[in-house]
């Protein structure tokens, strides 16, 4: 059961919770409402088996995908990482190709019950849970057999990956927030169709994939040569983001409405806790980042790329911070079982 753990990147499965309340987080207290009922209404609207149907479509999803990086990648492994399930003959690789195919169906099946669950189907609406996992499900694809050899294309590929997953997560509040969030995204490329949306719900997935494609672009320093200024790059990408979050942190709309209601002990504890965020990431993720540039060991990447990753929930925290002053307390509790889990499932 462990070796099955160690390739999905079952630790991973976290940043997939955070991604979903972020996601949603963000989206329900957009207009300025601070009712911590507002969030349970939308989720749990009708009989909410979405909730259940988006979030096991999501875990099915990001475990395909680890699952068949790992299967494209079987004889790299053999030769760099001959201990892994994999290639040690822990787990059979048929075995392997028979389960990844059943995740990734089982994603798109997931998907059309969610669609299902709210009834699109019934309206004549169409089916954005299938359409959406499915394309989640090919940039993974992709990503693991095609663009990953590729530097930097591999990298903004896997940035689409959670970018269009943080669209995804929207179906979480139903098919407007979704709509909403696929033409906001649409219309930062110039999609005519969308080009009187407003561009705040495109906010969340677009930062995400800019920390993700710093993410990436890093870990790729660990399977080639590299110069040390694209370790600048990758590094300056994850602060651009979680700048881009503490940004909206500072100008949430929260921080005037609860001034002219006198509710300065919530607007400070909220402040506090996204500025407490922001410094636990510079802690976990930026001084790692620094030393590995100050000394150019390729040796320091790999736990740089780690410590990077989990810090993905902390991103998280602070962005959903910036929608509500008490939301990132629930996204931050996350971060010490990410730490505890990777411990415990390593992929060496």
């Amino acid at each position: 059961m462990l070796d099955w753990l160690r390739l999905i990147r079952a630790s991973g499965l976290f940043t997939i919770a955070s991604n979903l309340a972020a996601a949603a987080t963000v989206a329900t207290y957009a207009n300025g409402s601070l009712d911590p009922k507002l969030i349970a209404g939308l989720l749990f609207q009708g009989n909410g088996w979405q909730v259940l149907w988006v979030s096991l479509a999501s875990c099915l999803l990001f475990a395909s995908g680890m699952l068949w990086n790992d299967i494209a990648d079987i004889e790299r492994d053999r030769e760099l990482h001959p201990q892994r399930p994999l290639p040690s003959g822990r787990v059979s690789l048929v075995t392997a190709y028979v389960v990844g195919a059943a995740l990734a169906i089982g994603a798109l099946l997931v998907a059309v019950a969610s669609d299902a669950a709210q009834g699109f189907y019934a309206l004549g609406m169409p089916p954005y849970g299938f359409s959406t996992a499915g394309i989640v499900l090919s940039l993974a694809l992709l990503y693991d057999f095609v663009t990953k050899q590729v530097p930097w294309i591999g990298s903004l590929n896997m940035a689409a990956v959670r970018a269009v997953h943080a669209v995804f997560a929207l179906l979480l509040l139903g098919a407007d927030h979704f709509r909403q969030g696929a033409l906001a995204v649409l219309g930062l490329f110039g999609v005519d169709a969308a080009a009187d949306v407003p561009l705040g719900p495109a906010i969340y997935p677009i930062l995400l994939g800019i920390y993700i494609f710093g993410v990436t672009l890093t870990s790729e320093l660990e399977s080639r040569s590299g110069r040390r200024w694209e370790l600048v790059l990758g590094g300056g990408l994850m602060v651009v983001a979680m700048v881009g979050a503490a940004v909206r942190l500072v100008t949430a709309h929260w921080i005037t409405s609860l001034q002219a209601t006198g509710g300065y002990v919530q607007l400070v504890a909220g402040l506090f806790l996204g500025l407490a965020i922001l410094a636990l990431w510079a802690w976990r993720v930026l001084l790692p980042w620094w030393a590995a540039l100050r000394t150019g060991r390729k040796g320091m990447v790999g736990p740089l790329v780690g410590a990077a990753l989990s810090g993905m929930i902390l991103f998280d925290a602070l962005i959903a911070t910036s929608a509500h002053p008490a939301a990132g307390l629930a996204i931050l509790c996350l971060y010490p079982c990410i730490r505890l889990a990777g411990r415990a499932i390593r992929m060496d």
